[in-house]
Formats: structure tokens, sequence, C-alpha cells
């Protein structure tokens, strides 16, 4: 009888012990089927993570283009990188002559794509552009940048290729459907189209 409830216990414990083995290996199975799933989960998180600094880094890399006058080794027109800022065009127009006037220029301002950087000697006013603080932007000529979306029907008249009729319009066109987001959308105003819009895109400014 002794015999008979040790092998009974015998075959209880073999089966157990299968039954525990099989438990492991199934846990052992189903975590490596996790960590799969993780790693899976990981590498697109970082191919998603890869395009979109990707995407961001095309975009910083935009080229502008601008004019630098003034009191510059080398006056010219410059290839710059979106987000550029008035000190690296002048540092690429070989810096400052001496009789530059650094304390009229705003070296920090964002560079914008058409616009004229104007370096003013000492002793000369500096046509500061509306509303940028210092820096020098214009059309080269005398006066400074037109803000299309503030300036009024005489100031927009002041604008080259600008008339009675085109500077009423561009009024009424902010005036209906709010203010220009960027210089190129006043080609939607009637009666200024790509033509007019080359000639006068580096006398406006949107800020």
């Amino acid at each position: 009888m002794n015999w008979l409830n040790q092998h009974k216990k015998a075959i209880m414990l073999v089966a157990s012990a299968a039954v525990f083995i099989a438990i492991i290996f199934f846990l052992a199975s189903g975590s490596g089927k996790n960590k799969e799933q993780i790693k899976q989960t990981v590498l697109a998180e970082t191919e998603n993570t890869e395009v979109k600094q990707e995407a961001v880094k095309d975009e910083s890399n935009e080229t502008i283009v601008i004019d630098i006058k003034g009191a510059v080794k080398h006056p010219g027109v410059y290839e710059m990188q979106t987000g550029d800022r008035v000190s690296q065009a002048i540092e690429k127009a070989g810096g400052t002559s001496e009789q530059a006037d650094d304390m009229q220029v705003n070296l920090a301002e964002l560079l914008q794509d058409g616009v004229v950087v104007y370096i003013p000697k000492k002793g000369e006013e500096s046509p500061v552009s509306q509303g940028t603080g210092g820096a020098v932007k214009t059309n080269g000529e005398k006066g400074s940048l037109v803000n299309i979306n503030t300036a009024t029907l005489e100031e927009l008249q002041g604008i080259s290729g600008v008339g009675p009729s085109k500077a009423e319009a561009i009024i009424a066109y902010r005036e209906e459907n709010g203010r220009f987001q960027t210089i190129e959308d006043i080609t939607e105003v009637s009666g200024i189209g790509e033509k007019s819009f080359e000639k006068i895109k580096s006398s406006i400014t949107v800020k």
C-alpha cells in the first residue's frame, strides 16, 4: 500500500513538473512575442521621428535671395537660408566697411526672401522698415518698406507702380478678407498680377 501511494505521488510530481514546464515555456514564448511587438513599435516610432526630422531639415534649408547694399565690403545679391539673420547676410557680404553705422542695424532680424538689406554709413539716416525695430530692409530707394496691412491710401500710392485704383483695391481687399499673411497674397487683389507683384515685391512688407 505504501508503495502504491509513493508511486501515485511520484506520478503527480512528474505531472506537476510537466505542467510547470509548460507554463514556463508559454510565458517565455509570450514574453518573446511581446518583446518582438515592442521592438517593432520602437522601430516604427524611430522611423516616423527620422522622417519628421528630415522634413524639418528640408524646410529649414529652403533657399531665399536677398540684396545687400550700403556700407558692406561686397554689396550684391546673395543666396541665404530660411532662418538666417541680418548678421549672417553682412558676413556673407564680407562684413561691414569702416564707414558702417552698426548702431542703426538690427543684426538679429530674420531675413525674408526678396528683401533689400541696407547698411547705412555713419551720419546717414537709416531708412528703417516699418515695424522692424531697427533692421534695415528697403527697396534701395528713398523711403522704407510699405506695410500693406497698415498703409494708408497715400502711402500705398507711394509704391512704384501702384496708382489710386490699385491702392483702393488693396484697402478694400484687406477690409473684406483681413490681413495679408505674406506679400504674395497681394496678387489676390484685383488688378495686381504676377508682373505687377515682381515690380513691387521689394517695396512691400506684411510686418
